[in-house]
């Protein structure tokens, strides 16, 4: 195992930029190159956002957003609703004018006739997001600003969101109000691999969201990864995945075509699946396939283009000014992002005020 960490390290660029500015690393490699133009792990010119000001000491005026005045927010629900027939397909924006909304079910052949009748574009990995929500878990504040982040950053033919338990709570029902194109797919949380008996519902998500992009093809996120911009730039690649902080690969975002042949080796990876190791299935296998077959998958090797060091996130602001997305580790820290609010969030000198703030006003200074 060790051995094949070393060889991935040496073949992805394994440097690390301590102050998690991909700014700096790309100055301070431009002239190396051994990894290509961009050395550590940068695939295109950088567009910076987040503006100029990085201090992080300026406070501006800012919107008094809340739930009963987002700006999106209507007082009739749109929702863009696929519609079959034998005769025709159609993807209808319906106005409701209650809380009723359609479920469809995981092998629905109607999802599967408008995603290729109206999600079809050039690029071979089409512009459909990913949720999976497995789980009778309190749908906080976090979870409506990833997926919001998701519905204003990639502007989404469709958001699908795979469910066992469905959501409730003021924050669901503002991100259904305010995104009409999402698509409720109801179903069972997988139980068993090849035969072996599924322990942790981690470990549900993470074969469903293989089995989906397969199906598929698309976006996936986890539901407390932040889109900052737009991933288009990735979707002319087979199968695109970064590193996170500790070498190993992130798989809380994974763009891909569909039947993609890194998503099916992986996939057929599980047929050593034991239930009792966390993560060897998961990122380790990921990682080392992508050892094992580097043409079948383009890898972002600076870890802060997708996940930055948890440290960065809690007690200190960096610049995120040439990221593309922000994974919220909540491990020890539940209690503290179960707390955030619109109206904490005005205030929060920290990484997570400022990107809170970025997706949610438009801009990411300390609120007056």
């Amino acid at each position: 195992m060790q051995n094949i960490l070393r060889a991935s390290k040496q073949a992805h660029g394994g440097s690390r930029e301590d102050s998690c500015d991909i700014e700096t690393a790309l100055l301070r490699n431009r002239s190396v190159k051994e990894f290509g133009t961009s050395p550590v792990g940068m695939s295109v010119n950088y567009t910076a956002i987040g503006g100029t000001d990085w201090n992080f000491n300026t406070s501006i005026s800012c919107s008094n957003i809340t739930s009963s005045n987002f700006p999106q927010r209507k007082k009739n629900r749109h929702q863009n609703l696929p519609k079959c027939d034998a005769e025709y397909v159609k993807l209808e924006n319906l106005e409701k004018i209650n809380d009723s909304f359609p479920l469809f079910g995981s092998r629905d052949n109607c999802i599967r006739k408008n995603i290729n009748t109206f999600c079809r574009t050039d690029l071979v990995v089409p512009n459909i997001v990913h949720f999976i929500w497995f789980g009778n878990l309190k749908f906080d504040f976090i979870y409506f600003v990833s997926m919001y982040s998701a519905f204003k950053h990639q502007n989404p033919c469709v958001i699908f969101v795979y469910y066992d338990i469905l959501p409730s709570g003021e924050y669901w029902t503002l991100l259904l109000d305010v995104v009409p194109n999402i698509i409720l797919v109801s179903v069972p949380s997988p139980s068993e691999i090849s035969g072996r008996q599924i322990i942790y519902v981690q470990h549900k998500s993470d074969i469903l969201r293989l089995l989906i992009l397969k199906e598929y093809g698309g976006i996936y996120l986890d539901t407390d990864q932040l889109l900052l911009r737009s991933v288009d730039t990735f979707r002319n690649k087979d199968c695109t995945m970064g590193w996170a902080a500790d070498f190993y690969f992130g798989s809380a975002l994974i763009l891909a075509k569909k039947q993609s042949s890194f998503i099916r080796k992986w996939i057929e990876s599980y047929s050593s699946y034991n239930p009792n190791l966390w993560g060897d299935n998961s990122v380790i296998m990921a990682t080392e396939l992508s050892v094992k077959y580097p043409k079948l998958i383009h890898v972002e090797r600076h870890y802060c283009s997708f996940y930055p060091d948890p440290k960065y996130l809690y007690n200190q602001n960096y610049k995120w000014s040439h990221s593309f997305s922000l994974h919220i580790y909540k491990q020890g820290s539940m209690q503290h992002v179960s707390a955030l609010n619109f109206l904490s969030i005005r205030k929060l000198n920290t990484t997570l005020g400022a990107v809170f703030r970025y997706i949610l006003f438009g801009n990411k200074e300390l609120c007056l």
